[in-house]
């Protein structure tokens, strides 16, 4: 039997007329926007969204089968335990806190509102406009617009061109090639590799990396930087462990390109 919402349950609804996103019950039909005071349909909204959400691609399938993938190792968004499932699992149970995580794959390919939390893939495409209150996964590839909060315990792949205004929490981040991305909030992060031209401001827990051809400008706190041949790097640079604050910045901004100078380390 399928799950029916509870009375509590809320959507989020964003006005088609303003864009103002506001909280409405899973049952509502239609709704007043409380900022402009228009009227619009709640019913219409989601089944753009269901329309948008698709599973993984058959050739996405056949790719895991032909790689071989056995297992693969997941965290618990609840208690943070890691453990290793089978590559076809589309579900387990934490061994140690017992909550449930969904392994499915998302691909998002045009305007959606609910919040997702899976340890699998989430894909949004150039067409994909998320405004979700939170979306969390395993990995993810971005090349469309996201807003919200974006949470990552794996890889998160961004070949965006725009502006990124989500709060992103990644365990490892990489700006693959032709991305011209300007990330609007601090960037947290475990390790960062730039390959294409990014505007940000970063804390990194591990090591920066602009790789030949990447540009990164903007306020960067990491525990290293490492600026390959060809890469480009101008602006803000603490390096330590501890998180950026406006009295850590320095006075002026530097710049260097790859190649000038040796990797830059903690003392």
């Amino acid at each position: 039997m399928a799950n029916t919402p509870k009375p509590s349950d809320k959507v989020s609804a964003d006005c088609p007329h303003c864009g103002f996103s506001q909280l409405e019950s899973a049952f509502a039909k239609s709704t007043f926007c409380r900022k402009c005071g228009q009227h619009y349909s709640i019913e219409k909204l989601l089944a753009k969204e269901v329309a948008s959400l698709k599973g993984p691609s058959i050739f996405d399938k056949l790719s895991k089968m032909v790689a071989g993938e056995k297992v693969r190792d997941i965290c618990c968004f609840s208690c943070g335990h890691q453990q290793q499932v089978s590559s076809a699992a589309q579900s387990s149970l934490c061994p140690q806190c017992s909550s449930y995580v969904d392994l499915r794959d998302f691909k998002i390919a045009g305007p959606f509102g609910r919040s997702i939390q899976t340890q699998g893939e989430i894909v949004i495409t150039a067409k994909g406009d998320v405004t979700s209150a939170k979306l969390a996964c395993g990995s993810a590839q971005i090349e469309g617009k996201v807003r919200g909060q974006f949470l990552c315990t794996g890889e998160a792949r961004v070949k965006l061109q725009g502006k990124f205004v989500a709060d992103l929490d990644v365990h490892r981040l990489v700006v693959e090639k032709k991305a011209d991305v300007e990330f609007a909030r601090v960037v947290k992060a475990r390790g960062v590799e730039i390959h294409g031209k990014v505007s940000a401001n970063i804390n990194c827990d591990g090591c920066v990396k602009v790789a030949s051809g990447g540009v990164l400008e903007g306020v960067i706190h990491a525990r290293s930087i490492n600026v390959e041949k060809g890469g480009f790097f101008s602006g803000e640079l603490i390096i330590g462990q501890e998180e950026v604050t406006q009295g850590d910045l320095l006075g002026e901004a530097t710049g260097f390109a790859g190649g000038e100078g040796p990797e830059l380390r903690p003392a």
